[in-house]
């Protein structure tokens, strides 16, 4: 095992175990939105493109492996791992209440490598795709009451938790100097959970527990292409052009209901089957390279989640539907970004410490594809701030984001949250797989 590997194994130990806390009182934490659809949408691509205000589909680099687009996949030099966690803390707000939430997540591993090297490269990716977590309390006094002259208070809670998570692989080939193109199949599994518990102040009544749950899996396909034109301002520039497009998919599901008195769930339960439309994504992007320490890249994504349709629908039998709300309360959605990378040092490995550290700014304006109403669009605006370091380990960087945005509203009763975020990705690259030149 080489001195990479394990550190890299090490680096896993301590993400995981540093978000496992976090995971434990993160039960029902999260933003209100996540329980419509299919939970809240992540992002999948880099620590680089994250940082650039996300995605990254046109952003080329030696030094990471870009998940937003396979075509990228054919850059491969050297064989590289990376892992990460992120942590976030959101502030809910309905103009007379607020909350605040913190909560910790794996933030996925990626893995890559070169079968030629800067002509076709290999990758393999574990993500979350979205993510329901949310915790609301109500409470209340029954109209009508079996105690004469006395009232019935009782505490409705809601709480929402799973998600959706994807296995990626596939393969990146430069057909060119300029084009590459690549695609791979993406597999997405998953169990979204909600329950609803509702106790009384009176002790000599019992508690009642609801849980809908829907077990969904589907497989999709991503297709990706890229253009790079070199000097076309200046001497020794970059024009980056990337596109990608995620089929549409079924995503088969199973809904269970279970009904108790308590957290077993084991009194009834019931299923039912059915299916979630999930429409297509495209996306494209520009980016441009003046020099080897500064790279500029915008771009855009759109997903016509307003067409989607669902067969897991609330019937007699199975009074629960999914999405929560029918696909009434989804939207199109669509989103812009923007972001800044400057490495002072370029291409030269023999600058100092912090000429080979790079620093990155990007911004983000998107709609949502879930709304709880169909007359208002819940929008999100976010800032992001990172920075990559060198380490003494050649190939290795270690990567940190910050994040700071806003989504939703308080008018109309809904909800206006503000989140602050930090991810942490280690990433290393190492030569494998040589030929010997001497026997």
């Amino acid at each position: 095992m080489t001195h990479s590997v394990r550190t890299l194994l090490i680096s896993a130990l301590v993400l995981v175990a540093s978000t496992l806390p976090v995971w434990g009182q993160s039960a029902g934490d999260g933003s209100i939105y996540s329980r419509f659809g299919i939970g809240e949408l992540q992002v999948i691509s880099s620590s680089q493109a994250e940082a650039m205000g996300g995605h990254g589909v046109a952003l080329r680099s030696l030094n990471y492996t870009n998940f937003s687009n396979p075509a990228l996949w054919s850059d491969q030099v050297l064989t590289r791992a990376s892992l990460g966690a992120r942590f976030r803390t959101i502030e809910s707000s309905t103009g007379t209440e607020d909350s605040r939430l913190t909560a910790g997540t794996f933030d996925g591993v990626q893995f890559s490598f070169p079968l030629e090297r800067q002509k076709i490269g290999v990758a393999f990716g574990f993500a979350p795709v979205s993510r329901s977590n949310f915790r609301v309390i109500q409470s209340g006094t029954s109209a009508t009451s079996p105690f004469p002259d006395e009232s019935l208070d009782y505490e409705v809670e809601f709480l929402g938790r799973g998600g959706l998570h994807t296995i990626t692989g596939g393969m990146g080939y430069r057909i060119n100097s300029a084009i590459s193109v690549g695609a791979s199949l993406d597999y997405l599994f998953g169990t979204i959970e909600s329950r609803r518990r509702t106790s009384f102040e009176r002790t000599d009544f019992r508690d009642a527990v609801v849980t809908d749950g829907i077990r969904l899996s589907a497989l999709t396909a991503t297709l990706g292409t890229h253009l790079t034109l070199n000097n076309v301002l200046n001497d020794d520039d970059n024009l980056m052009v990337g596109a990608a497009f995620t089929l549409p998919t079924e995503l088969s599901g199973t809904r269970t209901r279970t009904t108790g008195e308590s957290l077993d769930q084991d009194t009834l339960s019931t299923a039912s089957g059915g299916a979630l439309d999930m429409p297509w994504t495209a996306k494209v992007g520009v980016a441009y390279a003046p020099s080897a320490a500064l790279t500029v890249t915008t771009e855009g994504v759109y997903a016509p989640w307003g067409n989607a349709s669902s067969s897991l629908t609330a019937t007699a039998g199975m009074p629960f539907g999914f999405p929560e709300g029918g696909t009434e309360t989804l939207n199109d959605r669509w989103r812009v970004s923007s972001g800044v990378e400057w490495r002072p040092a370029g291409d030269d490995a023999f600058r100092g410490f912090l000429a080979q550290t790079a620093y990155r700014v990007g911004v983000s304006y998107e709609q949502l594809y879930t709304s709880p109403t169909t007359e208002t669009s819940i929008n999100a605006v976010e800032a992001r701030l990172g920075i990559s370091l060198p380490t003494a380990i050649s190939g290795t960087r270690i990567d940190l984001t910050g994040s700071v945005g806003r989504q939703g509203t308080t008018d109309q009763g809904l909800v206006r949250d503000t989140y602050y975020g930090i991810t942490a990705r280690v990433s290393i690259g190492e030569r494998w797989f040589q030929q010997r030149r001497l026997r």
